[in-house]
């Protein structure tokens, strides 16, 4: 093998090491930004509920939502229908 053979081979190698390494790095980085934006969602969310008065936890993120099922049950229910009419 002559040298520029014997380059050619290690420049074929190592850069094939280095593709996978660098692919392996690029779809770390891209879970790393999923995981921080669902983060940042989930703490989003959590304000939203402690702003209205649940705990910011797993059990009151599901008081604030069965609170809202109920809202828009009773809401469909047509119990408040004659407040909503214009009456004029």
């Amino acid at each position: 093998m002559t040298y520029s053979q014997a380059q050619e081979h290690y420049d074929h190698v190592f850069g094939a090491k280095y593709d996978d390494v660098r692919e392996r790095y690029a779809s770390e980085l891209e879970d790393l930004k999923a995981d921080s934006l669902a983060y940042e969602e989930e703490m989003r969310y959590r304000q939203i509920i402690i702003d209205a008065g649940y705990p910011g936890t797993l059990e009151g993120m599901d008081e604030y939502e069965a609170s809202w099922k109920r809202t828009f049950e009773y809401a469909e229910s047509g119990a408040i229908d004659d407040l909503l009419e214009n009456k004029t």
